[in-house]
């Protein structure tokens, strides 16, 4: 039982073992990003080895100075995979609607949309484990519309490395108008730019985000 309670920190002793070998030249050593994500799953499963409130914070504490790490590191910096791990084990060690779990979920997803890096995993996380009135004030107050629909600022989703996908047309002018791919909606719907030309493709959408503006947890 004592080996399963510390297991966190025993992943953690492992990842810093190949930090140093490699930075002592071993190149086999090199940790990826896969190397930190372990060190977040440790963390996050500390919840199934102890009921200890102590040992969980001691754990999600490692797991955000684990991400914190990789956001300065130049070789290994964190992904949306990265964010979604840490907002699932903040969820398993706090207590499930308390104001200190609530709050230490909004910061980690302010960092994530901060970093460019909120997809519909990230963000479909955040919204089962917030109140309705946290992700209104996170994600749904200030959201941007589109054609009508409330939709995820740009900013939140330019590091996720999608391919472009564009559409062109001309405007009045003669001009080129080209739209990114994908545009991500407050509800987690992956959009087609393209498809915001169908009437009918707009309507559906727009009926299906008014179930959503809340989000939210009932």
């Amino acid at each position: 039982r004592a080996w399963k309670e510390h297991t966190y920190a025993r992943a953690n002793d492992i990842l810093q073992r190949m930090i140093a070998q490699h930075a002592g030249g071993n190149e086999e050593a090199r940790p990826d990003v896969c190397s930190f994500h372990a060190v977040i799953r440790a963390c996050s499963r500390t919840v199934e080895a102890t009921s200890s409130p102590e040992k969980h914070r001691e754990a999600l504490l490692l797991a955000i100075s684990t991400v914190q790490h990789m956001k300065k590191s130049e070789s290994h910096r964190p992904n949306a995979k990265s964010y979604l791990l840490l907002l699932q084990c903040c969820a398993n060690l706090l207590p499930s609607g308390s104001v200190e779990c609530e709050k230490a979920l909004s910061s980690i997803f302010r960092s994530c949309r901060k970093d460019g890096l909120v997809n519909r995993q990230v963000l479909k996380q955040f919204q089962s484990t917030v109140s309705t009135e946290a992700y209104h004030r996170e994600v749904v107050r200030d959201a941007p519309t589109y054609d009508g629909i409330k939709s995820l600022p740009e900013t939140w989703t330019r590091s996720l490395g999608y391919r472009p996908r564009t559409r062109s047309g001309t405007d009045g002018d003669g001009m080129v108008t080209e739209k990114r791919n994908p545009i991500i909606s407050v509800g987690g719907e992956v959009i087609g730019s393209t498809a915001y030309n169908d009437h009918r493709m707009r309507r559906r959408w727009e009926k299906k985000n008014q179930k959503v503006l809340q989000g939210g947890r009932s």
